[in-house]
This record gives C-alpha cells, structure tokens and sequence, in this order.
C-alpha cells in the first residue's frame, strides 16, 4: 500500500503513529497536488487529500472512518492581519489548496461583509502591512502563529461542527476498506505516542506545549458527527452559489 501525504505535523503525526510492521509506503507531495496524484497514477494509491477536493473529483472513495479535522486554536492555517486596517487583499503563501481559497472568501464575506482581491504570495519574507493566510508549516517559525487567527477555528463556528480539513481518499473502494481496517486504532496510537512522536518532528517547547494540550480539538477519527461536518461544509459552499448541486460522497466503512 502507498500512502500520499501533505507535509504538515498534523499528517506527520499520523504516520508516526503506525506501527513499523504496518507502516505503507510513504510519498510526499504538495497538497494541491495530491488529487491530481491519485487519479494520474496507474497503481492504486491512499491520499490525505483537502476535503473539497471532492468538489471536482467525485468518483474517489474516501474514508468514512479517519481524516484529519480541527476545531479549536490548532490549525494548518491561520490568517493574519497587517497593520494598516485594510481587509482589501488577502495573500495566501504556504501549502495552499481549495480548502483556503474557497473558505476565505466566505469568512470574509460573512464577518466583514467584503469580497477581498485573493494574491498568491510566494515571497519567503512575512510582511507585516500585509494581510495573509498562511498554510502549513510556515505557521510554526518563530512561533508566528500566536499572532494569528486559527483559519479551523473560523470555519468550525460557522459550521458549528468540526472543520474536516483533510480527508482519505482512492480510486479503488477495495484498497479504502483495507485501509479503514487496519489503521482503526489509530487515534489511540497518536495519543499513547504523542510525546516520543512530537521530539521525532523536532518542534520548539511551546508548540510541543500547545500540541499536547490541543490533542482533543484534533479530529483523526470519522465518527457520525465528523461525516455530518462534511456534509455540512459542503452545504456550506452551495449556500455561497460556489457548487449548483449538493453531492453524496462515496464513504466507505
């Protein structure tokens, strides 16, 4: 088995959490471009993909039982505010998939009542006139995050559900009913391991601090309530005209 993965503590953290005996083999790709991955490839693969990936990729199976979601201050995104009060432009830098581009769009929206202009910022240098909402690991140097909003945060209070930010998904329903079995006790695994597994990852003492006491708002087990909180994403996009139809997703137990 082949697993496609983000590079982000949160995906890291699971793999960890694998027994060696049981660990697949691992690859590593952008998350944007984990989807593409899948469906381009001639073997059967296991990708953590962004959840509305699916908008456009409908076919995958995808897990009904594990993914990865958040719901609290712990997030693989977060925005930031310049200094200058002005909300007109947004830059997104970092792992950026559809998740962000599409959400943003409708926090903004909803609490502020404006449609910024969105810019893809690839510029290493974090301006702090600027507006941004930052993905993936770029959010834990020099602790930047405290300075930011947890982008899950936002979005699980509109939802008033978990934010499932990433989910499992494969061409082959097969190869995702394996994988639900034999990574079901998963979660357990992440908690048991969480400190041997965090000084794997390297993090500084107070992220390692804020991971351990945030490990609950962490969702990696899918139970009814987390595949409500799909549903209810995706209720949430065609509230905002950005799908003309709601779709099921092709879970599989």
């Amino acid at each position: 088995m082949k697993l496609v993965i983000p590079n982000n503590i949160f995906a890291t953290l699971f793999v960890l959490s694998i027994d060696e005996n049981e660990k697949p083999e691992i690859e590593i790709n952008d998350s944007a471009l984990i989807t593409l991955n899948l469906i381009n490839s001639e073997e059967n693969k296991i990708g953590l993909i962004p959840t509305l990936d699916l908008i456009d990729n409908r076919d995958l199976f995808v897990s009904g039982k594990l993914g990865i979601g958040f719901e609290g201050l712990l997030s693989n995104a977060y925005n930031y505010f310049g200094k200058n009060d002005n909300l007109n432009t947004i830059h997104l830098t970092g792992d950026i998939t559809k998740n962000e581009v599409i959400l943003n769009k409708i926090i903004f929206s909803e609490r502020y009542g404006i449609e910024p202009e969105i810019k893809l910022d690839s510029s290493p240098k974090f301006d702090e006139a600027k507006n941004y909402l930052m993905v993936g690991n770029k959010n834990w140097e020099e602790d930047r995050y405290n300075k930011g909003l947890s982008f899950s945060e936002q979005i699980a209070e509109f939802l008033e559900f978990p934010y499932i930010n990433f989910v499992f998904a494969s061409k082959d329903e097969e190869l995702m009913k394996e994988f639900n079995k034999k990574y079901q006790e998963i979660n357990s695994r992440i908690l048991t391991n969480l400190d041997e597994n965090l000084s794997k990852i390297s993090l500084n003492k107070s992220l390692n601090k804020i991971v351990k006491n945030e490990i609950s708002s962490i969702y990696y087990d899918l139970t009814n309530h987390e595949i409500e909180a799909i549903d209810e994403l995706f209720k949430l996009i065609f509230y905002h005209q950005i799908i003309e139809h709601l779709f099921d997703v092709k879970f599989v137990e």
